[in-house]
């Protein structure tokens, strides 16, 4: 499908301005500038009660000017009004609805529909800066042998998706740098098809941590990462954001990711150690806050051996 037009799109409410608002991508010919066809992009968006923020994530989609993309929204049993906003855009996405299993589930299930040589993540209170897509399969066809493109990924507070932000992130992954932070983010990035051809899938048992944990696993399975900086998409931080309210299961499923770290034989021994390092930073963190049920968990396996 051929990405609509500003015009053909619902109108915004009077105080929507700017990008995806107003403002809208070139649209591209239908070839690339080389002659080469451009490659089919799916974007998978899991959501979950998101009625005040779903309709800018479609609208950054929707409006990339792109000759050949599927928006697949994986709607896990909102009971919000979140259906009423994605059904003014039903001539351009997909929805499919499911009970509520969780976002790593309802990932998997639009990652299993994608038909796609190209295919994004995109959260349901996050979105595309413009001529993201553009970029990403610009890279995709300048470096064919790479499997994953990240790019530029800024943060924000609530609804002002303006600068200062948060943080702006755009690096080269490394392991060595993925430890000590998440220099990738999905706001920002594309797979190739053959990750999940390879069976490469989100944990569905994973609430918190799933993308952490993926990024982890796509590198020690042997896929590589290239950095595009000029695709960039944002990350929303607000009041009700998973990432914004602590629980014991996010502290243990990051303590997990690294423990299994700990003792994966594909990772380089000096980085285990500094793995084990962090897991130590991690209990102390724990401990200072009084989080006693991971002081529990927690302990024992740092007496274990690597």
């Amino acid at each position: 499908m051929r990405s609509p037009t500003l015009a053909m799109l619902p109108r915004p409410s009077a105080d929507k301005q700017g990008w995806p608002w107003t403002e809208e991508s070139p649209q591209l010919p239908e070839v690339t500038p080389n002659g080469q066809p451009w490659p089919k992009i799916s974007i998978v968006t899991p959501v979950y009660n998101q009625e005040g923020f779903i309709e800018e994530t479609i609208r950054s989609v929707l409006l990339q000017g792109y000759p050949n993309y599927e928006h697949l929204i994986i709607n896990d049993g909102s009971t919000d009004g979140t259906l009423t906003v994605i059904e003014k855009y039903l001539p351009w996405v997909k929805c499919v609805t499911q009970k509520n299993a969780g976002q790593s589930a309802a990932l998997n299930k639009g990652f299993k529909l994608a038909e796609g040589e190209l295919i994004g993540w995109q959260n349901s209170d996050d979105f595309y800066g413009p001529d993201n897509f553009k970029e990403g399969a610009l890279a995709a066809l300048k470096y064919p042998d790479y499997e994953v493109y990240n790019g530029t990924a800024r943060g924000f507070w609530g609804t002002d998706s303006r600068p200062p932000w948060l943080f702006d992130v755009c690096e080269e992954f490394s392991q060595t740098s993925f430890l000590d932070r998440m220099c990738v983010m999905n706001q920002s990035m594309l797979f190739r098809r053959a990750v999940f051809e390879r069976g490469v899938f989100v944990r569905d048992d994973l609430h918190y941590a799933m993308d952490g944990e993926y990024f982890w696993r796509l590198s020690l399975e042997g896929f590589r990462y290239k950095l595009v900086p000029s695709m960039i998409g944002y990350y929303r931080q607000h009041g009700a954001a998973k990432s914004t309210n602590f629980t014991v299961r996010g502290d243990l499923e990051s303590y997990a990711i690294l423990r299994d770290l700990c003792r994966d034989k594909r990772l380089d021994p000096a980085l285990r150690r500094q793995v084990r390092s962090k897991m130590r930073l991690n209990l102390l963190r724990s401990f200072r806050k009084a989080r006693r049920t991971v002081l529990k968990k927690l302990v024992p396996e740092l007496i274990m051996p690597i």
